[in-house]
């Protein structure tokens, strides 16, 4: 069958325009299929060696997986492309010959892909980040699903997925590392009994200190940090492991919703004084 459809392509068309096509095609489908499977052997070396005595983190297993992938591929496309400059009889050498005459100019064209592998292989090898962690990065936040060689990618809650250049990334925080600070603000109308909600905001501190296993430190109540024209503001904060802030915090307010509506007090609410006075006539 094949042969047959050669055959006739050679008939309608000049025997080295398809002969040449059609070796482009055999290079391009090789380096898909290397692709393909270079990212299997990958994904099961790192399988395997998740499960060695040798343990590994598993977002760092994910980072490494990920940057092998990336790398593999670049290596791929390089071959592939030095494959097809060869089917148009130009030698690499020849080749990189000339690209040293025009080095300076080149340079200058491709400091920003120098700038940006060297950037990746520094956020590597001092862990500032793996993939799976929630960073912010250049004022972007989100969950860490790629870092290459050139780009890292993270996605937002709602925004989409960010690529940002590794050069461009001027400051990073990890919210993964390291521990978090759960804090939530309370108001209440200045006119409520202060001794009332700091009770029951203690008893809710207490009651989350027992339900939950994702606190490092309190909850603790503060005390009141700010005074207003019309309400009161009590904080509490609690320290908890990398990722759950949010979810301590969402506990927390429901339960100060319940504890409000149980003693009957207000949440604070704009006030406007308005003063009738009487004009006095003669």
């Amino acid at each position: 069958m094949w042969a047959d459809i050669y055959h006739k392509l050679v008939e309608i068309y000049d025997i080295k325009a398809v002969k040449f096509l059609l070796d482009v095609l055999k290079i391009l489908i090789i380096a898909f299929i290397g692709i393909k499977f270079a990212d299997f052997l990958i994904y099961r070396f790192y399988k395997l060696y998740s499960k060695s005595k040798i343990q590994l983190p598993q977002r760092k297993i994910d980072t490494l997986t990920s940057l092998t992938k990336n790398a593999v591929r670049y290596i791929i496309y390089f071959l592939a492309g030095a494959s097809i400059l060869k089917l148009f009889n130009i030698d690499m050498t020849s080749l990189l010959a000339v690209a040293g005459i025009g080095s300076l100019a080149i340079g200058f064209g491709a400091q920003n892909l120098v700038k940006d592998m060297i950037s990746g292989f520094f956020i590597i090898f001092e862990d500032q980040f793996s993939v799976g962690d929630y960073v912010t990065i250049n004022g972007i936040s989100g969950t860490v699903e790629e870092i290459g060689l050139r780009v890292t990618k993270i996605r937002g809650f709602s925004d989409g997925l960010h690529i940002i250049p590794n050069g461009e990334i001027k400051m990073v925080t990890n919210l993964t590392k390291d521990s978090m600070m759960a804090v939530v603000n309370i108001a209440f109308p200045i006119d409520e009994d202060v001794d009332k909600i700091i009770e029951g905001l203690q008893e809710i501190c207490e009651e989350v200190k027992k339900s939950r296993d994702d606190l490092i430190e309190g909850p603790t109540v503060l005390g009141i940090t700010d005074m207003q024209d019309s309400k009161l503001v009590i904080m509490v904060y609690a320290k908890t492991q990398p990722m759950q802030k949010w979810a301590v915090e969402r506990d927390i307010r429901y339960r100060v919703k319940k504890m409000f509506d149980q003693k009957n007090i207000s949440f604070p609410y704009p006030r406007t004084t308005v003063i009738l006075s009487e004009k006095k006539t003669n």
